[in-house]
């Protein structure tokens, strides 16, 4: 008998809380609702059109492609150069092939050189474009690590100048993204 009053209070709770719960929704529907006041139909503002820097973007890329196929080479040829120059210390090159890493070496410098001329003369042209001042900022950092690169590559510090170059193609891929072009 104690077993069946049990189970009869259980179904009863059971039931009372099936009934509260179908008489929320009824509540909540009897309560006024606050309408919202939805704005006027008239005059939107237009949204400002983003420029079109694809005309720029494009150049970037282009200085980033030179950048990087120059890496390419530049490994290569700074192997080169430093197998040489070790065998210039142990004398074991003659005075031509000395000469002849010497310039290399020269020309090596030159071609980074022309890189950064190449980067400033973009930047320049970023500078005078009142709508490109970020991605101006951005292009002579870039410029800068160039600058570096090929002051150490004239010192002979390959590997030094080697990280500056990836430096410039990191801050020209930062230029690019600053762009935002969807």
């Amino acid at each position: 008998m104690k077993r069946v009053s049990i189970f009869t209070v259980i179904v009863l709770i059971a039931l009372g809380a099936v009934s509260q719960a179908r008489s929320i929704p009824k509540q909540q529907k009897q309560q006024p609702r606050q309408h919202q006041k939805r704005p006027t139909k008239g005059a939107k503002p237009t949204p400002t059109p983003t420029p079109d820097m694809r005309a720029e973007a494009s150049q970037v890329a282009a200085q980033i492609r030179k950048v990087s196929n120059f890496i390419y080479i530049y490994g290569k040829v700074v192997n080169s150069l430093e197998v040489a120059d070790d065998h210039a210390k142990n004398d074991q090159t003659s005075p031509k092939a000395q000469a002849l890493n010497k310039e290399n070496r020269d020309r090596l410098v030159a071609s980074i050189g022309g890189l950064r001329a190449e980067m400033e003369d973009l930047a320049n042209g970023f500078q005078a474009n009142p709508r490109m001042q970020v991605q101006y900022l951005k292009l002579a950092y870039a410029t800068e690590a160039a600058t570096n690169a090929e002051r150490l590559a004239a010192a002979g510090r390959y590997n030094d100048a080697g990280k500056f170059l990836v430096t410039v193609v990191e801050r020209l891929t930062d230029t690019i993204i600053s762009m935002r072009l969807l």
